[in-house]
């Protein structure tokens, strides 16, 4: 059972999920793979989630998917318009049943459009600066996905060459008037060229994936420097630890899908 909610109203609207038990199965390239602590990754979520509760989201908790190991990371699924939801079709097999778990939830707060075949995307690659879609070309989001996107979103879709690392918002988040926090070494940083950026150096890159909920930015713990960065553009961080999570490829954005207060 999904658990009850208060009724959305002005509030954004967080939806989450607990990782399963199948979590420390999670696809992954990272060198510790295979050390995934559940319980530990279980405690982290549940931080995270009193992390965006108190960045001011409302929260739709959704029931672990043991079948799925990857499908904690919400965000994969479905992007988000203010007008409607396109509901993802991921690349990865072991991922692709999500969707069908998913989208009834998704369906209660935006009309949804389901991407056909070959198109593939990932939620991960698409970063919303507010006029501009920015996809990424990524070993999980092809260009046909990128069209499915285009064909949905009423903003101009740029593509951006994902150069190190699973998607687009691994190496690059959006913070608000027109700045962006981002690693220039991981993705083709010529689409950002009229965005003022705060960039992070490849030993702390894990950090260029965040996420702003109003006046706060919510950041993985233990990177002081891009801490201190974003505190200096005047926002309030809350930090979160996301060691698990990190083994396992995904970042702060990867846990949520957020819906826009209307």
């Amino acid at each position: 059972m999904t658990e009850p909610i208060n009724k959305h109203t002005n509030s954004s609207l967080a939806l989450v999920r607990e990782p399963g038990i199948s979590f420390t199965a999670a696809l992954s390239s990272h060198a510790d793979k295979n050390q995934i602590d559940h319980a530990r990754a279980f405690r982290q979520h549940r931080g995270y989630v009193r992390a965006l509760e108190e960045a001011g989201m409302e929260i739709l908790s959704l029931p672990p998917l043991d079948d799925f190991p990857d499908s904690t990371f919400v965000e994969d699924t479905a992007v988000i318009l203010k007008e409607r939801a396109l509901i993802c079709r991921l690349k990865e097999n072991s991922r692709q049943g999500e969707t069908d778990f998913i989208s009834e939830e998704i369906g209660k707060h935006r009309p949804l459009k389901f991407m056909e075949p070959p198109a593939t995307l990932d939620g991960g690659d698409v970063l919303d600066t507010g006029k501009i879609l920015f996809a990424g070309l990524s070993g999980r989001t092809n260009p046909d996905g990128i069209d499915a996107l285009r064909e949905l979103s009423l903003k101009p879709v740029v593509p951006v060459r994902v150069l190190k690392g699973l998607h687009l918002k691994s190496a690059v988040s959006y913070l608000g008037n027109d700045l962006v926090v981002l690693n220039p070494l991981r993705i083709d940083p010529e689409p950002f060229q009229h965005f003022k950026k705060s960039e992070v150096s490849e030993n702390e890159s894990y950090a260029a994936n965040c996420l702003r909920v109003g006046e706060t930015v919510i950041m993985a713990a233990g990177f002081p420097a891009v801490e201190g960065k974003i505190k200096a553009e005047g926002f309030k961080v809350l930090t979160v630890e996301m060691t698990e999570f990190e083994k396992a490829d995904g970042g702060v954005t990867c846990l949520s899908l957020i819906f826009p207060g209307e």
